[in-house]
């Protein structure tokens, strides 16, 4: 969209200058078309206040997120700017439905959604026209992101851990040993049929990128060349995890909870939400992760989007909160969050690392091959159900 209407504006600039060189005989010079153009959407965009002042006029804002830290997000908002705000915690599927149901009436109850699975980002809101085109300078400052389709203010974490209660903290541990024999039943973490970024997380693992790290930890600790009977090694790894027993449950919390019972005979390993591990006093519960000495990598990281729908009632106020969440003030709810980090790297953080520090340890999101890759993967999944 970005793309076409700076043509269009490139195009008019050039037909003008055209015309004005007709009288003197002169061609017009493309770069001075160019810096006209780059002046004049500078010119048109909103500034910062007159974003707030009309976002006051909007009056209110409605919009839905699965973390509960939204809440206190959602309260400091209305504090700052004395806009209402109506917020609705739901599952991330159940939200994706929600919203994608509002969207296809051409009036969505929401103004913006808080989304965090990548994949039903791009399918069921991005490339359906749900998602409102926009731009933002100032967010482009911050995330590099020309396009604020869905704008990223987030960076959550989830990795896998274990009880350190019978083999101790720093235990340095192969993803590989959740396949073995040995330790079968001992691994679960929430079902990827209910949690998409589990499911975003499973289809990186057999790209190129991930298979290959992964092949090379199977030789670390099996002692022998893999043997595949699938694409790759991320494929084998699924499968092999699958085959060995692992405990699907329906929450992060039922993860943390069920691998750190102190009163285990067996070291237990899950994957699950770091913010779990901030719990583990209250719940009375041992957990542990190491992010530095696990092979051939300690968890995944995906952004949280926020994202502004088309034919929303209150546009103004869903900018300025997708904004607003960048900021200092905006972030503070999320600050105590373990395992969050902003995307605004001047912003606070619960953990004693900061997000550059753990983020070579861990996969990555690639939106172009979860496009590609995840429906084969939750097909693979349904064969080995």
């Amino acid at each position: 969209m970005k793309k076409l209407r700076t043509l269009s504006l490139i195009l008019a600039v050039v037909m003008l200058l055209g015309m004005l060189s007709a009288c003197s005989g002169k061609q017009p010079d493309p770069t001075v078309a160019a810096e006209t153009v780059a002046e004049t959407e500078a010119a048109a965009e909103m500034s910062y206040d007159e974003l707030v002042e009309l976002a006051k006029k909007d009056g209110k804002l409605v919009f839905y997120g699965a973390n509960s830290y939204l809440q206190d997000a959602a309260t400091n908002f209305s504090d700052e700017f004395g806009i209402e705000v109506e917020f609705t915690q739901l599952g991330e599927t159940e939200m994706i439905e929600k919203i994608s149901a509002e969207c296809k009436t051409g009036a969505p109850t929401a103004d913006l959604v808080c989304a965090q699975d990548t994949y039903r980002v791009n399918s069921d809101l991005i490339s359906t026209g749900y998602a409102m085109n926009w731009n933002n300078s100032r967010i482009t400052a911050i995330t590099g992101e020309e396009d604020c389709t869905a704008v990223i203010w987030q960076y959550d974490t989830k990795m896998f851990m274990y009880n350190p209660t019978l083999v101790g903290e720093d235990w340095a541990y192969n993803l590989w040993r959740i396949t073995d024999p040995e330790y079968y039943g001992l691994f679960t973490f929430k079902a990827p049929t209910s949690e998409g970024v589990n499911l975003d997380m499973l289809t990186m693992l057999t790209s190129d990128v991930y298979a290959q790290k992964l092949a090379e930890a199977y030789k670390e600790y099996y002692g022998k060349e893999i043997t595949l009977t699938t694409d790759n090694a991320g494929w084998e790894f699924v499968k092999m995890m699958y085959e060995n027993g692992v405990l699907l449950t329906s929450s992060d919390s039922t993860c943390a909870t069920t691998i750190g019972d102190v009163n285990l005979d067996k070291t237990w390993m899950g994957y699950f939400s770091t913010q779990r591990y901030s719990t583990q006093e209250s719940k009375g519960i041992k957990l542990a992760y190491d992010y530095n000495n696990a092979t051939p990598f300690a968890g995944y990281t995906y952004p949280v989007y926020a994202i502004v729908l088309n034919g929303c009632q209150h546009e103004y106020a869903a900018k300025l909160f997708a904004e607003w969440l960048l900021s200092e003030n905006g972030y503070k709810a999320f600050e105590t969050y373990f395992g969050g980090f902003s995307a605004n790297p001047d912003n606070g953080y619960a953990t004693p690392y900061s997000f550059d520090d753990v983020k070579p340890y861990l996969i990555q999101d690639d939106a172009d091959y979860l496009m590609d890759a995840r429906v084969e993967m939750e097909d693979f999944l349904d064969a080995l159900q």
